[in-house]
């Protein structure tokens, strides 16, 4: 059985791509400039998102990209945490195996969602942008979040949903599984060596927790 499990926040415990996708569209449109791609939004899953930032601030300056920001960031507490992840978060707690969040996001920017959607009863740890030199897919944030766990990593479990994010719980020696979601489906992952793509609760559990 897995000593710990470490989340990724955005696309894994809440739908945020698609609402962050949306925001920054709606914005465009608002300041009539082309909406991007999904395609275009796609690449930026999962890591530091740097030529969509630099797009956003190209299109319509710094000021106009923060306050897309600022509204993806208070309006994401509104989302719901996925069923599968509840369910396997409620699953951890009642086995008392510690759980943390290693995100490439702003720490300070996820933790009024974090509170809001009460994930302060589950989490022990979370590790974001401001805790380490790299983000995904480089495995630092993995490494950082197993470190103040305070276990190996090859007793850790990471459920990721993007190529950056797995690649980054890969490298930093821990198991993946991989449940992707609209904006991250049809990523390739095969250089990602996962132990589970798109799961179940109940096949995270008997394959994973109680087969071990």
């Amino acid at each position: 059985m897995y000593r710990a499990v470490i989340f990724d926040f955005d696309g894994t415990i809440i739908d945020t791509e698609r609402h962050l996708f949306e925001t920054i569209n709606k914005h465009l449109k608002f300041h009539k400039v082309e909406p991007i791609s999904i395609d275009f939004y796609r690449q930026s899953i999962g890591g530091a998102a740097t030529d969509l930032h630099n797009h956003l601030e190209t299109a319509i300056g710094l000021d106009k990209k923060e306050k897309i920001y600022q509204e993806h960031h208070e309006t994401s507490g509104d989302l719901p945490i996925i069923d599968t992840i509840k369910a396997l978060m409620n699953y951890l707690k009642q086995r008392h195996i510690p759980m943390a969040i290693a995100t490439s996001s702003y720490r300070e920017d996820i933790l009024p969602t974090f509170k809001k959607l009460g994930l302060d009863d589950y989490i022990d740890v979370i590790v974001g942008r401001e805790d380490v030199e790299n983000v995904k897919p480089d495995p630092e944030p993995y490494l950082t979040a197993v470190q103040q766990l305070n276990y190996n990593p090859t007793v850790c479990l990471a459920i990721e949903d993007s190529v950056n994010g797995a690649t980054a719980a890969m490298m930093a020696g821990l198991d993946v599984v991989v449940n992707t979601n609209v904006m991250t489906a049809h990523q390739d992952f095969s250089t990602v060596n996962y132990v589970g793509k798109d799961m179940s609760l109940e096949d995270i559990v008997t394959q994973l927790f109680e087969n071990k």
